[in-house]
Parts: structure tokens; C-alpha cells; sequence
């Protein structure tokens, strides 16, 4: 019998979840093999940093992995053939593997990352994300102030979205450049520089290939732009090779920990995310964004901050993110009439556990982000 590997997606790194996960698929394989059939669940492999189980099998066909999986009421992200071992694996009191990183899979399960690009690119451009962006306008002007951009400075603002990042290094006369791999949004951040008659030069381009040179920049940043791109480590090498020795490199993203990251696996738990795609929230924790810096770095540091929102009650916050942003939209549009209740549920529930309860007030609630900076070697 042949080996194959099934991904799963497990929410927040839930050890939990995951123990379940090999349990069901245990079970699973088992009934099938009593009832004659060659599959045989193996065992399972946790890899919580990235949000995922892999659950090991034997068994004369995909056709019948696949067949063990929906026994097990579990929702695949893909199941390929595959020879696998894990980089610092080892036995947990709770049953599975852990390990640091999957390695010698076959090429089967490598993930078509242009695809997915291609995929993601469509779902930003889906809603009117010109709606939402102005929430992240305080997180922006923090990223430039906290980097110290100043009078000409050669800046790249990276996913520019509108342009809050460019627009504001602009206003203290550097010299700017933004990309973005979404036209409408590049339409609404050149109106605005237009009204505010500040010189910024945007490129429609994604994050993964940067068009300009080497060592091109002073101060490289993005603001809740960069963290969702689809090849992480792809996009980080071009952050780190446009910003010249002695740079500046700046990120603020959303944390796994606060509301945004909550919403994102409130989407998760009712769509699964696209083969191959890496939490986005993996961005708001200094130790991935250095590890995807790598040595040509130095000098990494973080902070974390709060951007306070106000909504007029819990429903209004999530009727406005189903209706505009991307992610919550192309979710939406995926689920039947079911289905989106229960997300709206699920968004109205994540709002009420987080409100501050000021009452007259309306929703009131803090967005967690973390700022990590580093110097180009």
C-alpha cells in the first residue's frame, strides 16, 4: 500500500482540535479496514504554528483516504501521495506528533501558490474594501511614526490598499513609492493623493515580486498588507532585497491573539481556507516575521497596540465586514443561506465577547496589532 498525507486546517493551534482530528481518523480507518478495505491510519502530525494536522494513512488509493476522512467528518484541505518526516518531531502526552516543519513530501503537495496568489488577488478585489480601510488608518500612521520616516527618505509602502501608509510618508517628504496587486484600490490611493497634491508613484504589482532594484529604498513598509500574501517567505526576501544595507524594514499586522485574528478563524470555521494558504495572522508574532527576514536582518524588535473601534451595536460590525470586506464577503458567498447566518452568528458573538461595555456608547472594542521592525544587514 501507498502512503498519503491529508492537510487539515486546525483553528488557532488548538491542541485540542487536533487530538480530535486523529482520533476520528483513526476510527475511521479502522471501520473501513474491518470492512475489508486497504487503508490504514498511520498516525497524525501537529504542526500548531501553522495551524495544521497532518493525518498519515496507507492505503491502495487517494479515492480511499478520502473516503476515511469524510467518515471521519473532517474537511480536508487536499490528500496527495506523499513520503513524509517531520524536522524535530516528537511524541505529545496528548497522543500526536508535533513537529517544527513537514519536509520530503512529494511534489504532488506542494501548493500552487500562483493559483492561490491569483485566487487571493480576486477575493481583495471582491466587497469595497474602500469601506473598511479607513479602520486601519490609526495603525498606518503609527507604523510611519514608529519607524521615523523623515524628509527624504526613499520609502515603499507594500499592499498599499488606498495608500494610508504611502499618503502618510509622503506628508513628512519622503520620496514614495506603493504597490498594490488590486486596481481599484490603486484608483482610490491616487485620488487621494491627488486631493492632498502629494507626489507618490503607484505600481500595480503583489507583494512576492517587487518591481524595482536592489537596495532601492531607506525604509521598506506595510501596513495589514504583506501578511496576506500568499507566499510568505517570497514576499519577505523582496521586503528584505528592495531596502538598502543599513535600512529600515517595517510591518504591523494583526495578531493571532486579538479580534481580527478571531474573526479570521470565524471565517475558517465555516469555509476552509484555500489549499496552501498560511495564516495571515502568523505576521503578528515577531519570531515568524524574523525567521522569514532571515540573516540578512538585524535588530529585530516588536511592540503591540490597540486601535479602538466603535460600531453602532454587534450586528452593524458584522453586516458591514459580510457585505464590503474581502475575506468575510467571498466566505459569505461561498455558504448557503444556513451558512451565513451561522458566520453572521459567529461574527456578532466574536464583536459582544470583545465590546468594552460602555453602553450608550455602542460596540466598543480594541484591535490587537504588532509593529516589528528590522535593520537590512
Amino acid at each position: 500500500m501507498a502512503e498519503y498525507l491529508v492537510e487539515l486546517y486546525v483553528a488557532q493551534g488548538d491542541h485540542t482540535a487536533a487530538r480530535h482530528h486523529a482520533v476520528s481518523a483513526e476510527r475511521a480507518g479502522t471501520q473501513l479496514a474491518r470492512e475489508g478495505r486497504a487503508v490504514r491510519y498511520v498516525r497524525s502530525i501537529f504542526v500548531p504554528e501553522d495551524e495544521t494536522c497532518f493525518l498519515l494513512y496507507e492505503a491502495d488509493s487517494a479515492d480511499l483516504v478520502a473516503e476515511a476522512v469524510v467518515r471521519a467528518g473532517l474537511r480536508p484541505e487536499h490528500v496527495s501521495a506523499a513520503a513524509t518526516s517531520v524536522a524535530g518531531a516528537q511524541e505529545s502526552p496528548d497522543g500526536t506528533t508535533r513537529g517544527t516543519h513537514m519536509t520530503s513530501t512529494t511534489t504532488s503537495s506542494t501548493p500552487d501558490l500562483t493559483a492561490l496568489r491569483d485566487k487571493q488577488q480576486k477575493i481583495w478585489s471582491s466587497g469595497d474594501y474602500n469601506k473598511i480601510a479607513a479602520l486601519t488608518v490609526p495603525v498606518s500612521e503609527h507604523l510611519v511614526d514608529h519607524v521615523g520616516v523623515g524628509p527624504g527618505d526613499r520609502v515603499l509602502d507594500v499592499a498599499t490598499g488606498t495608500g494610508h501608509v504611502a499618503l502618510a510618508a509622503a506628508r513628512r517628504s519622503a520620496e514614495v513609492a506603493g504597490i498594490d496587486y488590486v486596481p481599484a484600490l490603486l484608483a482610490v490611493a491616487r485620488r487621494r493623493a491627488a486631493a492632498e497634491d502629494l507626489a507618490v508613484e503607484l505600481t500595480e504589482a503583489d507583494a512576492e515580486h517587487l518591481p524595482y532594484d536592489d537596495a532601492a529604498f531607506d525604509v521598506v513598509l506595510s501596513a495589514i498588507g504583506v501578511m496576506f500574501a500568499a507566499d510568505h517567505d517570497a514576499a519577505a526576501r523582496e521586503l528584505v532585497r528592495v531596502t538598502r544595507p543599513g535600512g529600515r524594514i517595517g510591518v504591523a499586522s494583526w495578531t493571532p491573539e486579538g479580534f481580527v485574528g478571531g474573526m479570521l478563524r470565524a471565517v475558517g470555521a465555516h469555509v476552509s481556507p484555500p489549499p496552501g494558504a498560511q495564516p495571515a495572522t502568523r505576521w503578528g508574532t515577531e519570531e515568524v516575521v524574523a525567521g522569514l527576514f532571515g540573516e540578512e536582518v538585524a535588530d529585530v524588535r516588536s511592540v503591540t497596540a490597540t486601535v479602538t473601534q466603535r460600531f453602532a451595536h454587534p450586528e452593524a460590525f458584522a453586516d458591514l465586514f459580510l457585505t464590503y470586506y474581502g475575506p468575510t464577503f467571498a466566505a459569505a458567498g461561498r455558504l448557503d443561506d444556513e451558512g451565513r447566518a451561522a458566520l453572521r452568528a459567529d461574527l456578532v458573538a466574536l464583536a459582544e465577547s470583545h465590546d468594552r461595555g460602555e453602553g450608550a456608547c455602542g460596540l466598543v472594542c480594541d484591535w490587537e496589532y504588532r509593529i516589528v521592525t528590522a535593520t537590512r544587514r
